[in-house]
């Protein structure tokens, strides 16, 4: 899939990132077929989980900044194209592009290897709406402004289905065109926990924690951070 968005995608560049460790394959696909130099410009910490299915936005904001560290020694000066494996919400490329430029990056390139989500996933993935995916309704432009890049690129439907080497109609691409595999049930009823067989009215999470105040973590995020949720 990297070596197709770079077919798709032509860049100029003078090194090839990727956000950890998501975005590793496809970055490596993306420097061979570019010939740009890869490199890393993240050091992310082990013991961070996956950002996007954290139950609230403060949350997820203070996990991407407890997540990665960009190493300025290697960004300062350069023209960088950062690959990630997807765009949900758009929080975690707004803080990976704003901390790129903090460390002196002179260009931020996001490249994508999937085409944009636009549709929620009911298969236990936690993004239960439409109105919280960043690519419902906006163009790529709009995104790429949102975020804060100088461009931002996502492989086309097509060259990622070529890519697996498998046929259409094996592989789910429900969250990319809205056509899902199974037919769903009324609006009222649509949410992450559809498939997972739980009481609508529980309120506690899938693994049966209560997420419960995230006020608490406030005081961690910076105004930038807080900004971004108005």
């Amino acid at each position: 899939m990297g070596r197709q968005l770079a077919r798709e995608n032509s860049a100029e560049g003078d090194i090839v990132i990727p956000v950890p460790e998501s975005g590793t394959p496809a970055a490596v696909g993306f420097a061979e077929e570019s010939g740009i130099h890869f490199a890393h410009g993240f050091v992310k910490n082990a013991y961070v989980g996956r950002t996007f299915i954290q139950p609230s936005q403060t949350l997820r904001q203070l996990g991407i900044r407890l997540k990665l560290n960009a190493l300025e020694s290697v960004i300062r000066g350069k023209r960088i194209i950062v690959v990630d494996d997807s765009i949900v919400r758009g929080n975690t490329q707004r803080a990976v592009v704003r901390m790129l430029r903090e460390a002196g990056a002179a260009e931020v390139h996001v490249k994508i290897s999937s085409p944009p989500v636009r549709w929620p996933c009911f298969y236990g993935i936690d993004f239960a709406s439409r109105a919280e995916l960043i690519a419902n309704g906006a163009a790529v432009a709009e995104i790429s402004k949102s975020i804060g890049a100088d461009s931002l690129a996502y492989i086309s439907e097509d060259g990622m289905i070529a890519a697996t080497q498998q046929p259409r109609e094996r592989l789910c691409t429900a969250c990319f065109t809205g056509q899902y595999p199974i037919e769903l049930p009324a609006d009222d009823r649509l949410g992450k926990n559809l498939l997972e067989h739980l009481d609508p009215a529980d309120k506690t999470g899938a693994n049966g924690c209560d997420p419960g105040p995230d006020s608490e973590f406030e005081a961690v995020l910076t105004d930038a951070d807080k900004k971004e949720r108005v």
